[in-house]
């Protein structure tokens, strides 16, 4: 079994081989899809040419089925929440920033915060745990 993710809400899968499929909606209004890379820590996206932002733009993430709004609301309003599978069946809530340039995120459990980025200190202190640096 490989590593899947999912939405928080609808549990769909949004991904398809490598990559993980989003719909955004950026401050210009502007409204699209995206692809993530499946590792962590890999910031490198896919994004149709007319959908614009810049350095420090807030995105707003949705799912592409449900269209829910995918906010970690009862985390931080600047991170993005999705689930992860991994090959044994655990289940994580995944958590990364929705600043344009921002590399903060975050794989948590119940028992630990694993965090990856150059930003991965910025939110840290909102999950209670002790941090695990990759």
């Amino acid at each position: 079994m490989e590593i899947n993710y999912k939405c928080p809400k609808c549990r769909s899968y949004l991904n398809i081989g490598e990559k993980i499929v989003l719909s955004v909606k950026v401050e210009s209004e502007h409204k699209g899809l995206i692809l993530f890379e499946k590792e962590l820590g890999n910031y490198e996206v896919k994004k149709h040419d007319l959908i614009q932002y810049k350095k420090g733009d807030l995105i707003g993430f949705y799912c592409p089925i449900c269209h829910e709004n995918l906010a970690a609301k009862n985390v931080n309003e600047n991170l993005a929440e999705v689930l992860m599978v991994d090959e044994k069946d655990n289940e994580y809530k995944v958590m990364f920033s929705k600043i344009v340039g921002e590399h903060a995120t975050y794989k948590v459990s119940d028992s630990k915060v694993e965090s990856f980025g150059e930003d991965k200190e910025k939110y840290i202190n909102f999950f209670g745990h002790t941090p695990t640096y990759e």
